[in-house]
Order: C-alpha cells, then sequence, then structure tokens
C-alpha cells in the first residue's frame, strides 16, 4: 500500500500494531522511490475526533522546528496520517534483559536518554512515550534514537512533570538495579531515592542533578571505588528501614506493661480478704454498720 502526500510516496512495508482502543493503526514505512532509504513510522488515525485533538501535537505550525523525529501530518482518503522517523535496533527494554553493559556504559546510556530528550525539545506528550523502555532504541555506540507509537495517547492531554518523572525513576530503578540492590554508590543511591520521593519539581531538575553526579560515580567506578556496602553500613541501613516498625512495637509494648503493672499492683477489693474501706465518698459520709 502506498499513501500519497504532495510530491512524497510512503510504501507500507509492515504493521505494528493497533493502539488508541484501535483508533489508529502504526505501520513501518519507506520512501516508495528510495526503498533503501530512512524508515518511518506512519500513525493512520482513523477517529477524526481523535485526529482534532492531535493536531496541536502533531503539524509543522505547531511543533518546535528542532522536532526532527516528526516529519510530516496530512489528511487522505478520509484519514489522518502522521509520520515520524523509526527507529530500527536493540530497545533499552532488550539491553537491560541482556545483562551486557557494565556501570560505564549504563551511566553514558541514561545521559545520552537526557541529552536526546532535550535536544529534540519533543512535545510533553511525546516525552512521556519516549521515556518507556520499548520506545527507546540504543545503537552500537550508545547512542539514542526514539520510537512514537501512540501507545497511551487517551493520557496524552492530562500529562504532567510528575509523569516524567515517575518514568523515568522507573528506568533509573531498573538501569542500576545491582548497585542500589549492593549498596555500591552513594551517590546514585541518593538520587533514586530523591526520584522516587518526588523531591525534583522537573525533569530538568533531575538532568541537572544527573549530570553532577555522572562524572563522580564514573570516576569511582574507573577507579574502582565502588564496593557492596560493608556490613555495619548494610546493618545501619537495614535499622532504618525497620524502625518504624520497631518504633510501633515498642509502643505497643510499653503500653501493655503499663496496663499489666497496673493490673496487678493495684488493691482489688473483690479479691483482697481485707477489703478496702472507704469513708467518703464525694461529699457523702459512709458510717460503718454495726451489727
Amino acid at each position: 500500500m502506498v499513501i500519497k502526500f504532495q510530491e512524497k510516496q510512503f510504501e507500507l512495508i509492515s504493521k505494528i500494531k493497533t493502539t488508541g482502543s484501535g483508533a489508529i493503526e502504526l505501520y513501518v514505512a519507506c520512501d516508495a522511490f528510495l526503498r533503501e532509504g530512512p524508515r518511518y513510522t506512519v500513525a493512520c488515525v482513523n477517529d477524526m475526533e481523535l485526529a482534532r485533538k492531535l493536531v496541536p501535537v502533531t503539524t509543522k505550525n505547531n511543533i518546535n522546528y528542532t522536532f526532527k523525529d516528526f516529519y510530516a501530518s496530512f489528511n487522505a482518503d478520509g484519514k489522518y496520517y502522521v509520520i515520524f522517523s523509526h527507529a530500527s535496533g536493540n530497545t533499552l527494554q532488550q539491553v537491560i534483559e541482556s545483562g551486557n553493559c557494565n556501570l560505564e556504559e549504563r551511566l553514558l546510556l541514561l545521559k545520552n536518554i537526557f541529552a536526546q530528550i532535550f535536544l529534540l525539545n519533543m512535545p510533553e506528550c511525546f516525552v512521556y512515550e519516549a521515556l518507556r523502555k520499548d520506545s527507546i532504541v540504543v545503537d552500537d555506540a550508545l547512542g539514542i534514537r526514539f520510537n512514537y507509537f501512540f501507545t497511551e495517547v487517551d493520557y496524552y492531554w492530562k500529562v504532567q512533570e510528575k509523569d516524567f518523572i515517575n518514568r523515568l525513576s522507573g528506568l533509573v530503578q531498573e538501569l542500576f538495579a545491582k548497585e542500589l540492590e549492593q549498596k555500591s554508590s552513594r551517590e546514585l543511591m541518593k538520587y533514586a531515592r530523591d526520584l522516587e520521593e518526588g523531591r525534583f519539581a522537573y525533569l530538568w531538575d533531575c538532568y541537572v542533578a544527573y549530570d553532577n553526579l555522572y562524572e563522580l560515580v564514573l570516576s569511582k567506578s574507573e577507579r574502582q571505588e565502588l564496593k557492596p556496602g560493608r556490613f555495619w553500613w548494610r546493618a545501619w541501613e537495614w535499622m532504618k528501614k525497620i524502625f518504624p516498625t520497631v518504633r510501633t512495637v515498642l509502643a505497643a509494648a510499653l503500653i501493655l506493661s503499663a496496663a499489666a503493672y497496673l493490673l496487678f499492683t493495684l488493691p482489688n477489693p473483690v479479691l483482697s480478704d481485707n477489703g478496702i474501706t472507704f469513708r467518703q465518698i464525694g461529699t457523702l459520709n459512709v458510717q460503718e454498720q454495726v451489727k
């Protein structure tokens, strides 16, 4: 199938998937006149109401010219077509699962992901898409490219900075899972914790913070100074994690101990042979009845 747009013609090579509750069909395409040239992702939007919502983020008049991954958009045959560049190769998910990247390479990977996002200056909804493990494509030189598959198109108009940071937090947890588990880098541990606890307001802040720690962690790694935390360090970290639980248990034990003490030390008239004589209750004088 060939799609014509002005002097361009795109030949659909294969279908990627259907998304947007069936409203968008995604294809890999090439230039019909240059079959060995670059590949494109073609989104065929069948729902015109959805198409109208996509226009502000998928037309050259509305998108920053530096967003070079976006190629064209047009109406044809009652459908709305959006064309992006298509990246082929291993996804970040495949790279992580292979386990073949050392720490230095993984540090560079995240740095390149940040750099490419800000270099492209893409709309916010596509930043959210780009931070998916299966949307990030890694080349042999650890360069980064993105695919745009409209995976969560229904959420496009709700995307906020916190969504970027939450997704970035997940990437950091997976990229540096070994170092975080072994507690071998305090810098990475703090960075991961700050992301998880929402201490950054913007994605740019996350980039600046990472850029500051990148050289330090890289240098320590090259000098082989990153080692699993010692026993006392791990024990202290473990104690900090369980402290809230221990505090609750101790408080409950203290209350129970106090109750038991009162129960067994205060005199009980019912159980005592001698009992207790009350001479006055409030303003009422009690007199003992003589038999």
